[in-house]
């Protein structure tokens, strides 16, 4: 499974989160589930080189997506039985079988990225990113293409345990949910 969305909208914290609800959770213990992995993309890439080089203008690394998935693949963590939750904004683009989109108000996450330290050139590219709903549209087109589940859900202003709550309750049913926001109309000053 794939926790994706632009970065500040809360993916560690909630994957985190989810992993320990479910580790928790008897039922997936019941499901034939043997174990439940967390992997952050961006630790796994800077720690095995999985990267073609790194942008020093937005600080990042730009990743090799072939040599990440077949680390993933071929990793210890890839057994059938295993479920493996993956935190990272581009997530969505790795060989998964569900996307969870998490999501964010553009004002709330241009704060949040501030306080990291961003530089402004990155901080208007990811409050963009989020307004356009970049992640959403590249995970539904996996959805129209593979047929990969997707839900959205919205985190602003809501606690931790109630957005775990709702994506097991989503992935228990299997639901697709997408077109939960529109920052566009209301935050279309923002984009540079």
């Amino acid at each position: 499974m794939a926790i994706t969305g632009t970065p500040g909208v809360g993916k560690s914290t909630v994957s985190k989160a989810l992993v320990e609800k479910l580790m928790e959770n008897y039922k997936w213990k019941s499901q034939n589930v043997i174990d439940i992995k967390y992997i952050n993309i961006t630790k796994m890439v800077i720690e095995n080189k999985l990267y073609i080089e790194k942008d020093k203008d937005m600080d990042s690394y730009v990743i090799d997506f072939q040599k990440l998935n077949n680390y993933i693949n071929n990793d210890s963590l890839n057994n059938e039985k295993n479920l493996i939750i993956i935190d990272g904004h581009v997530s969505h683009l790795l060989d998964v079988d569900y996307i969870v989109v998490l999501r964010c108000n553009p004002e709330i996450l241009k704060n949040r990225l501030k306080k990291r330290n961003y530089s402004e050139n990155k901080v208007n590219e990811n409050v963009e990113g989020e307004i356009l709903d970049i992640c959403l549209i590249e995970s539904l087109e996996r959805f129209q293409k593979d047929n990969i589940l997707v839900y959205e859900i919205d985190t602003t202003n809501r606690d931790t345990d109630s957005i775990v709550y709702e994506i097991i309750e989503a992935i228990n049913n299997k639901r697709v949910k997408y077109g939960v926001v529109n920052w566009l109309e209301d935050y279309f000053f923002m984009i540079k």
